[in-house]
């Protein structure tokens, strides 16, 4: 779901069940126009496998992390990537409508040891390799 704010091709579907299996999400998207290369981007399905949950309570904060799998599947080729989000939300002190949320993705390489991917996993040790960090403001909507 990282990969959602850079989109060449909309969404088209959504399925998750969570009574039947809440790690498993698919995302289908649309065939699109051309990728950066002038290449046709056909529809491709994303499953997103969530291989680790933790949460953390105390009175004024929440604290969640999530660490997933993705595997995109388009016209003959196979991505697969590795995330950790962790978000701790926090009320905003005298005031029940606003909190503030701060959020670290870390992005994992993935072990295949025949691709030069894996090659590099095993030179950082299985550790992240990039980290995105993210504010938000959040407000109840009136509605």
């Amino acid at each position: 779901m990282t990969r959602a704010y850079n989109q060449l091709t909309p969404v088209e579907e959504v399925l998750w069940d969570p009574k039947k299996d809440p790690t498993l999400l698919k995302l289908n998207f649309a065939a699109g126009s051309m990728t950066a290369d002038m290449m046709p981007l056909g529809p491709r399905r994303s499953e997103i496998y969530i291989t680790g949950r933790k949460r953390e309570e105390g009175e004024q904060y929440f604290a969640a992390s999530e660490r997933i799998r993705q595997v995109t599947l388009g016209s003959g080729a196979v991505t697969v990537s590795d995330t950790e989000i962790i978000t701790e939300f926090q009320w905003d002190a005298g005031n029940d409508d606003e909190m503030k949320a701060v959020q670290r993705i870390a992005v994992y390489l993935t072990p295949n040891p025949n691709s030069r991917e894996g090659v590099l996993w095993q030179q950082v040790n299985g550790k992240a390799v990039a980290f995105f960090d993210y504010e938000m403001d959040m407000r109840r909507s009136s509605n």
